[in-house]
């Protein structure tokens, strides 16, 4: 069970009827230009497969690239060890270096490459405007934001001297 914690570090360990309980854990790892940090008040390491973790108040700091981030805050959230995915749900909140603040019910993101996606309605703001819409998949790769089913835009007029 121990060897599945090599990135991980908690202040303290339980062993319960739930699983193994961590207070205060942190996850993090990186690949090149991305890298990743995760911190929650709670963690519930499954005694039924050690892979999974269960996360409760969580904060994740992505980085995607030079000069891009993205903060995200959640209740709570699943971390797959063995194929390095997070998925948070519950009151999810995101704030990309872009400018842009994100409101979604939940959200997939692969560790490995970047890739977040939703099958459930987001909507994103900036001082630009809004978009919302039922789904919502990134391709860090491609550089790729696609929206779909339902998708409503309002654009903000720009102020005199922008």
């Amino acid at each position: 069970m121990f060897n599945i914690l090599g990135s991980f570090g908690a202040a303290n360990l339980m062993l319960t009827s739930e699983g193994l309980v961590m207070d205060h854990p942190e996850l993090s790892g990186h690949d090149g230009d991305r890298s990743y940090k995760v911190t929650a008040r709670r963690a519930i390491q499954r005694l039924s497969d050690p892979r999974i973790i269960d996360l409760e108040t969580i904060r994740a700091d992505i980085v995607l690239g030079q000069d891009e981030s993205a903060e995200i805050v959640a209740l709570k959230g699943t971390y797959n060890n063995a194929q390095e995915t997070l998925r948070l749900y519950d009151g999810i909140q995101l704030d990309w270096s872009e400018g842009y603040k994100v409101d979604l019910t939940e959200v997939s993101i692969d560790l490995n490459n970047g890739a977040l996606s939703t099958s459930t309605p987001i909507q994103i703001r900036s001082d630009q405007g809004r978009v919302q819409a039922g789904r919502i998949s990134y391709d860090q790769n491609k550089g790729l934001v696609r929206f779909t089913d339902g998708i409503k835009m309002t654009l903000n007029p720009a102020s005199e001297g922008q």
